[in-house]
């Protein structure tokens, strides 16, 4: 332990910019210096840079005042930035950072809750000459602190400047002043008027959460100037079509107090309580399906689950039991959840029956049914007979890829290690379906492995920068779109929407400039034009920004598939992440970097502002509770939570711990990331039960969530080894 923090001292000494200020460096290097210490977390440094510099170089004081405030308003400290920005204002008042100084100061003062100081803030920046020019993004703010107020009128009107500026921006920004203009009618008892604006934001709605919210919403209001009809149409959409959103329990609430429960089945009523966690009405509500009814099969399924959550398993089974009897269509489903139930009390040869009726009962899944009673057999050391089962699944069809897959691996399980039949099984299943769970399986198994974590971790940073091969190749690929990186490049940074993310990232506006980002994205995803998307990437990438690198990347593996682009591009996919901060860390605890990004591209999507709905907080999801406990064990003895949602602290905490429980798993990667998402005692019961084969115990974890987590992160390891450890 105490070797491990004294590595990490002298490794952050070794990288880490000291905060300290040579007259003699260009002022590009003073403030690359700072931006550094900034992106890290390192408030208290970059502070005592900047203000050095602010007091011994007078040509750049402006500046480093502006940055020292902006610095402290990031670490909460807005009084601290208030008095500073003042200095600057007082100080040099012909400055051309006095625009930059009076919107840092609006920023800082609504955050203080001194919106009427805010307005006054912004009045002056808008006075300032030479002021950015950033749209609607002026008239947002001013919306967002009359909302402050209270003063509905001022926010109105903010918001209607701001769509009548630019067309109101991109999509999101668009939705932003929208939601603004209906909560100020709203506030202003004009609720017609509020439906035509909220209207609107329906439209534009790009995700199903937030089109769920919006139908409630347009749907209440509708209810309330008795537009029943409208009201009812949308509120049962919600129920119906989106029955897994938070806004589905209030919608049916509402239809019920209109005397319209009715309107929606039964099944879709409990669909809507089961989701929501209430699982006796949901029971209840499931018991009204007549049994004649299409709907009886899918109702009692979901009844069962309701009743399993209620601790209720006898009922569970004889609920299952009644669907799997009665010859229904439903009848391989309730087969499968009750094998599945055997082999979670332990009892495989029970399973197996369930699964060879699902079989005979399903033929249309017969090759799924398959593979559990091979399963079944497997676990049971009876491999003959779980090859037999999985010959027979693979001969039935023939199966979806991803399920051959999965047999062809499960094949080579069953067969001699290193024998030539199962080296032919793992290459069918890598075949079947490359990218898949277990295609990534069997590659691994052919041409090395992950099962354990790396002895010896990459070192240093070269292996963030691309290869003279992946260079050209990435050439060669636009070369055959007839251009070239540097040229789509220049094109997206010229583009009015970079440039207005530039000037909003200068103020500070990183969600906004996300808007701008996110507007450009779309424009070349409608098109399908891969190259400016991925020149986006990089750009988001460089202004740090990876969390829409991300985004990006995924957009671009979906529409044209991650093989089809060059493995530059594929990086855009699984980037390096505060790349040189993780290598930082994975060397002073002996981890691979590579699993560190695995990880927090799960955990955050690199985002440093993540929280989760359980309090997990930063890139690497430290909840609370452990938080202290790490800060205890390395003697940050000055650690308050919000430090997690610093860059260089989260990925301290998150090495840490991961290198913690490596060791305490002998370095075995599986139930090293099983305990870091479900606990290391839960984890103990798990090995106790199924072992430490890493293939048993995924496919036997009997906990949804840190089954798929597993997955995913093992799929995020396998992509980063493949595109970063040839270094």
């Amino acid at each position: 332990m105490r070797a491990h923090a004294l590595v990490l001292l002298v490794v952050v000494a070794l990288v880490t910019p000291a905060a300290s200020v040579d007259g003699a460096q260009p002022a590009d290097v003073i403030w690359d210096q700072g931006h550094q210490l900034f992106r890290r977390g390192q408030y208290d440094q970059a502070q005592q840079l900047y203000a050095d510099v602010a007091a011994q170089m007078p040509d750049l004081a402006p500046r480093a005042l502006l940055l020292e405030a902006r610095t402290a308003f990031a670490d909460g400290g807005t009084n601290t930035a208030e008095t500073i920005l003042q200095q600057l204002l007082d100080a040099y008042p012909s400055s051309d950072q006095v625009a930059g100084a009076y919107f840092t100061l609006e920023q800082v003062r609504r955050a203080a809750s001194n919106c009427a100081g805010a307005v006054r803030a912004l009045d002056a920046f808008e006075a300032s000459p030479g002021h950015a020019n950033i749209g609607p993004y002026v008239a947002l703010q001013r919306a967002q602190c009359a909302a402050i107020l209270g003063d509905w009128p001022a926010e109105l009107n903010a918001a209607r400047q701001a769509l009548s500026i630019e067309g109101g921006g991109p999509r999101l920004t668009q939705i932003e002043a929208l939601e603004r203009a209906g909560d100020a009618e709203t506030r202003l008892g004009r609720k017609q008027d509020a439906l035509y604006y909220y209207n609107q934001s329906l439209g534009l709605a790009g995700t199903r959460a937030y089109r769920a919210e919006m139908l409630f919403t347009t749907a209440a209001i509708a209810r309330a100037l008795g537009q029943d009809a409208l009201a009812i149409d949308r509120f049962r959409a919600v129920v119906v079509d989106y029955a897994d959103q938070a806004r589905a329990p209030g919608a049916l609430d509402a239809l019920i107090d209109m005397d319209l429960g009715a309107t929606v089945s039964p099944l879709q009523a409990g669909m809507v309580r089961l989701n929501d966690r209430d699982y006796r009405k949901a029971v209840s509500l499931f018991d009204q399906v007549d049994s004649a009814s299409a709907d009886w099969g899918p109702a009692q399924l979901s009844r069962a689950e309701a009743l399993l959550k209620l601790g209720d398993e006898e009922r569970a089974r004889r609920t299952l039991s009644a669907v799997a009897d009665g010859a229904t269509r439903d009848a391989g489903s309730a087969l499968l959840r009750l094998g599945q139930l055997d082999e979670r009390s332990g009892d495989e040869s029970a399973a197996e029956s369930k699964y060879v009726r699902m079989a005979d009962a399903a033929p249309d899944r017969a090759a799924e049914a398959l593979f559990h009673v091979g399963f079944t057999r497997f676990v049971r050391d009876d491999r003959a007979g779980a090859l037999d089962a999985w010959q027979t699944a693979l001969g039935s069809g023939p199966p979806a890829p991803v399920l051959q897959a999965e047999l062809q691996y499960w094949s080579a399980r069953a067969l001699p290690a290193g024998s030539p039949q199962g080296q032919e099984a793992l290459n069918r299943a890598a075949a079947a379906a490359p990218e898949s769970y277990y295609g990534l399986r069997a590659q691994e198994q052919l041409n090395g492995t992950l099962s354990m974590a790396s002895l010896l971790p990459s070192s240093g940073t070269a292996w963030l920068t691309l290869s003279q091969n992946e260079v050209q190749e990435r050439a060669d690929w636009f070369a055959a779109l007839n251009t070239t990186p540097e040229r789509v490049a220049r094109e997206v940074g010229a583009s009015a929407a970079l440039q207005r993310a530039d000037a909003l990232l200068e103020l500070g506006l990183r969600t906004e400039a996300g808007w701008e980002i996110d507007g450009a994205v779309q424009q070349y995803a409608q098109n399908r034009d891969v190259a400016h998307m991925s020149a986006v990437a990089d750009w988001a990438q460089t202004h740090d920004l990876p969390q829409l690198t991300l985004r990006i990347g995924k957009q671009m593996r979906d529409l044209v598939g991650l093989s089809a682009l060059p493995r530059a591009l594929q990086k855009q996919v699984y980037p390096a992440a505060w790349g040189d901060l993780v290598a930082e860390q994975a060397a002073a605890y002996a981890v691979d970097p590579l699993l560190v990004l695995a990880i927090m591209r799960q955990e955050s999507s690199f985002d440093p502002r993540a929280q989760s709905n359980a309090q997990a907080m930063g890139l690497t999801q430290i909840v609370p509770s452990t938080a202290r406990n790490i800060a205890s064990r390395l003697g940050r003895d000055d650690f308050v939570l919000r430090d997690l949602f610093k860059p260089q602290t989260s990925l301290q905490f998150g090495t840490w711990f991961m290198s913690q429980l490596l060791g305490d798993y002998k370095g075995r990667i599986f139930p090293a990331l099983a305990a870091y998402n479900a606990g290391g005692g839960t984890v103990a019961r798990w090995l106790q039960r199924f072992g430490d084969d890493p293939d048993l115990l995924v496919e036997q974890i009997p906990l949804n969530e840190t089954q798929t987590y597993l997955r995913i992160v093992y799929d995020n390891y396998w992509h980063y080894q493949a595109l970063y450890g040839g270094h």
